[in-house]
């Protein structure tokens, strides 16, 4: 894999602008005399629909090039840059994305004539040739795509160069001679450049990864990601601190203590909103940093703050009965106070009506219990019954699994195997069908309707299947 980006830069002075021009700047009806006009459409050429909310800026040429005038796209992509004098312009737009990216592409020249307008219809490039400039020399196979990033240190914000970054992620396959899938680990890593870059290529698409930074002999916090199926890139920039990390360990046995790992602390601090899905605060949302004991609930107005956070990137996790669990990274700084606003997104309808039918409330989990034998099935009224504190007290209880660390920072892995990324084998836990590796006790038992336990094997679900076991925590509906 390569690591140096692809970079190219073009500035209207101080401004970077980016730009593709579909079509040729053409003069239309006529103005107000003394003051032209240039109009148009943004479009996303990734996903075939106009960009809202662009600030397209238009630069003169030669002898104009103190004149600037910008406008904001509205939400059908349109813009209009009205009172301009007449003169030769270039047009562009301002992207986040690409500006990340660090592609920049060559804008067009438009000319206004006196009293005239011209049009310029302007467009984010196709997903192919985003991907095309981060990974010019990689093929990229169908499923697959790319991240890349810059990685700074916490204590200067300079960039830092030679940081390992591991990656590990599972790949489903299907074995032709006997037609049945299979999930195997798949494991890479990347050095940043001098500049402090990285990128890595081929990556899954839609599917989680685990991400870990490695330093001048200390490792940071796991770190989870999830690059979109529709534009195949994912842009993570990551931040790390010496203080607010582990020293490593290059263990030379095949297992190792996962308790050993206590939980990181440090003097950053974060604060926020929780809002639901039409703008409202939610009061006794979830909130915690993972990898941390930091954890709270929001107030009436639903406000959190969190204290005593290491510095660098961090996952927080946010989650409220009801509503999809959100889990997203945040970049902390050590004695700096760091605001992250969260919206939710309602998944399911609850009401005050106990159902004692397992079926009618938890379908998949029904199915999954006729049909496979080799699952341990736990319906509502037998979790009730383990009256325990934690998802991990009642998981322990079941042969093939083994719990390390308690409370918030308990893991479930194999009770025999190990895993060279993690040292132990870890179980992936799976929440409502959906969201895979979380762990065991992100969501308290209260929540939980019905767990499937599926040890080390072929056993379970295909597309959760793990080699170390599976879990599902169905929440309660």
């Amino acid at each position: 894999m390569q690591h140096a980006p692809y970079r190219t830069r073009w500035y209207f002075g101080a401004s970077a602008l980016i730009a593709l021009t579909f079509s040729l700047a053409r003069t239309t009806n006529a103005q107000a005399a003394g003051g032209g006009r240039i109009a148009g459409i943004v479009m996303d050429s990734v996903r075939s629909r106009p960009l809202a909310g662009v600030r397209v800026v238009a630069v003169g040429v030669g002898d104009q090039t103190s004149i600037q005038r910008s406008a904001i796209s509205d939400s059908a992509g349109r813009y209009r840059i009205d009172s301009i004098p007449a003169g030769r312009y270039s047009v562009g737009f301002e992207s986040p994305l690409l500006d990340s990216l660090e592609i920049t592409l060559s804008p067009r020249e438009a000319t206004v004539a006196d009293g005239g307008a011209a049009t310029v219809d302007l467009a984010l490039p196709p997903a192919a040739k985003l991907r095309a400039a981060v990974c010019p020399d990689v093929a990229l196979a169908p499923g697959t795509g790319a991240i890349i990033g810059h990685v700074v240190s916490t204590e200067n914000e300079s960039s830092l160069r030679g940081v390992v970054i591991s990656m590990e992620w599972r790949e489903m396959s299907f074995d032709k001679a006997t037609m049945r899938p299979s999930n195997r680990e798949r494991t890479a890593s990347v050095v940043t450049d001098d500049a402090g870059w990285y990128r890595v290529c081929g990556v899954p698409t839609g599917a989680w990864l685990a991400m870990q930074l490695e330093h001048a002999g200390r490792t940071g916090s796991l770190i989870r990601t999830l690059v979109d199926d529709t534009l195949g890139l994912a842009v993570r920039h990551l931040s790390f601190s010496a203080t607010s990390s582990r020293a490593s360990e290059r263990a030379t046995t095949t297992t190792r203590d996962d308790s050993a790992d206590a939980p990181l602390s440090g003097t950053a601090k974060l604060n926020g909103v929780v809002l639901g899905t039409a703008g409202a605060p939610i009061a006794q949302v979830d909130v915690r940093v993972r990898g941390t004991n930091a954890s709270t609930r929001t107030d009436a107005q639903g406000n959190y703050t969190l204290a005593g956070l290491p510095a660098g990137t961090q996952m927080l996790l946010v989650r409220h009965v009801g509503y999809a669990i959100v889990e997203t990274s945040v970049d902390l700084r050590e004695g700096m106070t760091t605001t992250s606003n969260v919206r939710l997104r309602r998944i399911v309808s609850l009401d005050s009506m106990r159902v004692v039918a397992t079926r009618d409330r938890y379908p998949e989990f029904a199915r999954n219990k006729r049909f496979n034998v080799f699952g341990r099935y736990l319906g509502p009224d037998e979790i009730q019954r383990q009256r325990v504190a934690f998802v991990s007290d009642i998981i322990e209880k079941l042969p093939g699994f083994r719990v390390v660390g308690t409370g918030h920072q308990a893991k479930v892995v194999d009770a025999h195997g190990v895993n060279s990324f993690m040292m132990s084998c870890p179980v992936n836990v799976v929440i409502d069908g959906g969201a895979e590796y979380f762990e065991i006790n992100d969501l308290p038992v209260s929540e939980i309707g019905a767990i499937e336990a599926y040890p080390a094997g072929p056993f379970g679900p295909q597309e959760f299947h793990s080699g170390c076991g599976l879990i599902q925590l169905w929440t309660k509906r």
